[in-house]
Formats: C-alpha cells, structure tokens, sequence
C-alpha cells in the first residue's frame, strides 16, 4: 500500500469534513415551513346610526402611558369629525395645542405649540359637545392622562 504525504493527508481530511458537514446540515435541517402572508384588513366602515367612537390612539395606550416631550397625540375614530372646530378638547394643565384633521377627518392630531414639560402629567379631555358627521354630537366625556419622560440630570 502506498503511503500518502502528510500533505496529501491533510487535503483528504480537509475535503471529507466539508462533505460530511455539507450533508450532515442537508440530512439534519428541516426546511422552514412557508410564512402566512398578511391579510389585508377589511376597513370598518360603521353602520348609519352606529355612534362614534376611538379606535385606536397613537401611542398606544395613550391613557396613563409616558410621551415624549415632542410627542404629537393621535385619536382615531369610526366616523369623521365635522371639523377641526367641532373637536371639543381641551388640556389640563392648560396648554396651547393645535388639533389638525386627517385621515378623511377621522383622525384628530393634538400637536403641542411648545414640547410639553418634563415629568410633568396632563390630562386630555374630549367633550360630548364634540360633533361628527351623519350622527351630530357623541354625547359622552372622554378623558386620558399621560405624562412626560422625566428629567433626571446630567
């Protein structure tokens, strides 16, 4: 029998572990089973007399969650607002806000004129005065409180 250099050698070992490992990761991985692609979801439009209602708020959950100093509020409804006028709201302790509309008026945006203080709490109110459109005004109060991220120092 003829005796391989050590060179030689080395080469077969090298090339036999490759192999093994090629299909050793072939024979023992399992194939990964196909994600569910995203369903689309079906927009909600409410029935005529259906009342109005929040849907969603931006952060999520506005009520007794901590914001940013800079953070722009976002509520979401199921009907749209009449106007910016008609969205009844008002901040506690009083700050100046302004309230844009978007979203075809169902999405009311309170954008703070200057960052709200540090570790300070705020109350959000939204009055039953507010108006929507086909059904007038909700009729019911609706409140959130939040605070800011404290201040801590340097």
């Amino acid at each position: 029998m003829p005796r391989l250099g050590l060179k030689k050698f080395g080469v077969i070992i090298t090339a036999a572990i490759i192999l093994i490992s090629i299909f050793g990761y072939k024979l023992y991985s399992k194939p990964t089973p196909p994600t569910a692609q995203p369903t689309a979801r079906p927009s909600f439009s409410p029935g005529p007399n259906d009342p109005p209602q929040i849907v969603s708020t931006k952060p999520d959950p506005l009520n007794e969650t901590i914001i940013s100093a800079a953070e722009i509020i976002e509520i979401t409804f199921n009907r749209p607002l009449e106007n910016v006028g008609e969205f009844k709201s008002r901040m506690e302790p009083k700050i100046e806000y302004k309230v844009e509309l978007i979203n075809d008026r169902k999405t009311a945006r309170i954008i703070p004129a200057k960052p709200y203080e540090l570790g300070a709490t705020y109350n959000l109110y939204i009055g039953p005065d507010s108006k929507f459109d086909g059904v007038g005004e909700w009729k019911q109060d609706k409140s959130f409180h939040f605070r800011t991220i404290p201040y801590k120092g340097v």
